[in-house]
């Protein structure tokens, strides 16, 4: 950076950082210096990552003792999504939750701290190319990561926006969202996906998204506009077409061919009435079923032998209990697996009357107010199977619920030669009314096992279910 600059005011200094207010003497720019003193935050903060971001960073390096982020200030060439957010085409809107979930996408292996920074509707600006751009000028109030990840909480709130322009209140969601988007948002703020770019594939195949984008061609030639595309668009203009023709001089088509685009527009928009109408109904449906699972309803299914059909041919009607042949629990947690690791502790039960996948749980019940520590997974990474694990970022998933609302902690045990090396534990809030997902990273450098318990205290019960442990990617 430049050190011919004055330094106008101080925006933020405690024990963590300072953040100066800076003017360029040779240009005038205003700019940010934001340097990080404490050694805790420092190791939070991986420069490289940042540096990849769409941001204001105009430097950012990293020494023994200090962080340097330098950003420029986004008031003068770019505007809060806040602001623009109830005025985009629909076009425009599909286009920014895209890469709104690619930033999330962008981030997640960053720490969740870091995470939550990052995902602040404050800290989200559009330009002049309609990009997604961060304001890095990062503040910390605490020198320490956080317990629980939020990205995907704040990713389904910004999707929210970007569609109806307010954030989500206690839970509800605007009835102006079309029902596809609405059944992303709700995922998102219940962490149903595992990885942000679950949500991006359904997002791309979404029947409204395939209607605006799938025509689109490599052939066109656009013309360089003028000003920035998000505009605020006249009520009594006819340009609202432009949602899916995306043609900026129809006056200067010959008739044929406006004839045809008209025809297009009126086809798409009745193809969107019928998305809207089915959505509708798939959506009750969808919310009826979630019911139906956080009540523990039994699936509805056709009686074994129903009368009058004794003839029927019982191999052609198998027991439902003999349909599912995988659950995600057994293959983390079996008597084979816990004999090979030569584990004899505390174990989570089978539970095959409340479940979410397959046709059973695992369960940790606390019979006492003492604290209760059961092992729910393991990983042998000396089978060859799993071994590819080592070294790389981890992803834990898996969906869980109580009988009462609790707390409970996510215990990672690593051992090499039946020595403990490397311990962490992750705080989750798990609810009587809902299965929640859970999603916690790690790293295993070297290590021949890894146990997964789960930790908490007073009388409950706790079941777990969907688990999934696979390489962040």
């Amino acid at each position: 950076m430049n050190n011919n600059y004055r330094i106008i005011r101080t925006i933020c200094e405690n024990v963590f950082q300072r953040i100066l207010e800076c003017r360029d003497n040779d240009t005038g720019a205003i700019f940010y210096s934001n340097i990080i003193t404490s050694k805790k935050v420092i190791n939070l903060i991986n420069v490289q990552d940042l540096k990849k971001l769409k941001s204001n960073i105009l430097e950012c390096y990293s020494t023994e003792d200090r962080v340097y982020i330098f950003t420029k200030s986004l008031e003068s060439d770019c505007r809060k999504l806040t602001d623009l957010a109830k005025n985009l085409t629909m076009k425009q809107q599909f286009d920014l939750a895209e890469k709104a979930i690619n930033l999330a996408s962008d981030i997640f292996n960053m720490t969740d701290v870091v995470q939550q920074k990052i995902m602040d509707l404050d800290k989200l600006y559009i330009d002049g190319n309609n990009d997604l751009i961060v304001d890095c000028n990062l503040i910390f109030e605490q020198e320490y990561d956080i317990a629980d990840n939020e990205t995907f909480k704040r990713l389904g709130n910004i999707i929210h926006v970007i569609f109806s322009g307010t954030e989500i209140i206690d839970y509800n969601i605007s009835d102006n969202i079309p029902p596809d988007v609405i059944k992303i948002i709700v995922r998102c703020i219940t962490r149903e996906y595992v990885f942000p770019k679950d949500a991006l594939k359904e997002l791309n195949s979404s029947p409204i998204f395939t209607m605006i984008f799938g025509e689109e061609t490599g052939d066109e030639v656009k013309e360089e506009p003028k000003e920035p595309d998000i505009v605020i668009h006249d009520e009594d203009s006819n340009d609202y077409l432009n949602i899916y023709l995306e043609d900026e001089e129809p006056a200067k088509r010959e008739k044929a061919e406006i004839i045809k685009d008209i025809k297009r527009a009126a086809v798409s928009l009745l193809i969107v009435v019928i998305v809207l109408l089915a959505g509708t109904t798939i959506i009750k449906k969808l919310n009826g079923n979630e019911a139906s699972a956080i009540n523990n309803d039994p699936p509805v299914s056709t009686p074994e032998n129903p009368p009058g059909n004794s003839t029927e041919n019982p191999e052609e009607n198998p027991p439902a209990e003999e349909v599912p042949d995988f659950e995600s629990t057994d293959k983390y947690l079996s008597g084979d697996l816990l004999e090979k690791i030569g584990y004899e502790g505390t174990v989570a039960q089978k539970d095959k009357e409340i479940y979410i996948e397959g046709n059973s749980s695992l369960m940790v019940e606390n019979p006492g107010q003492e604290k209760v520590k059961a092992l729910f997974a393991a990983v042998d990474f000396t089978d060859e199977d799993y071994n590819y694990l080592l070294m790389r970022q981890i992803g834990i998933s898996g969906k869980i619920k109580s009988q009462t609302d609790t707390k409970a902690q996510l215990v990672f045990e690593a051992y090499k030669d039946e020595v403990m090396k490397s311990n962490f534990h992750a705080l989750v809030n798990v609810y009587d009314d809902i299965w929640s997902q859970f999603t916690v990273p790690i790293n295993v450098t070297d290590a021949d096992v890894l146990r997964v318990y789960l930790e908490y205290e007073g009388e409950n019960k706790v079941w777990i279910d969907s688990l999934l442990i696979d390489v962040i990617k």
